[in-house]
C-alpha cells in the first residue's frame, strides 16, 4: 500500500479504484434518504475506469494529499473537483516531483 506521507505537491498518482469507506459512507447515506451522497463515489469511479492520472497540488496543514480533477458533465459544462487522498490501496504512485539540488541557489 502507498503511503500519503511521502507524497509531494508535483507528484503523479492514478487512482486505480473507489476507496472502500467511500463505498460503504456511500451505501449508508443512500439508505439514509440522502441521493446526493453518492456523488464523491462516481467520481472517483470515473476516474478509476478511465485509469485517471492526476497531480498532487497540495500538501496541507494536517498532511492530507490534495489532487484537483475536472471533466464536462452530462449538460457538458465543465465540472472542477477537490479530492483528498486516503491512506489506502486505491491509487498508485507514478511519479514523483523534482526535488531541488541540495546547493540549488548557492553562489559559486
Amino acid at each position: 500500500m502507498p503511503s500519503r506521507a511521502l507524497l509531494q505537491a508535483g507528484d503523479k498518482i492514478r487512482i486505480v479504484r473507489v476507496p472502500a469507506h467511500d463505498l460503504v459512507n456511500c451505501a449508508n447515506a443512500m439508505r439514509s434518504g440522502k441521493p446526493w451522497a453518492q456523488h464523491t463515489v462516481r467520481i472517483l469511479q470515473r476516474l478509476a475506469d478511465r485509469k485517471q492520472v492526476v497531480r498532487i497540488y497540495e500538501i496541507d496543514e494536517y498532511g492530507n494529499a490534495w489532487f484537483a480533477t475536472c471533466f464536462k458533465n452530462k449538460h457538458n459544462a465543465w465540472e472542477e473537483h477537490f479530492l483528498a487522498l486516503m491512506e489506502d490501496d486505491s491509487w498508485e504512485l507514478l511519479d514523483t516531483a523534482p526535488k531541488p539540488a541540495a546547493n540549488a541557489g548557492a553562489l559559486p
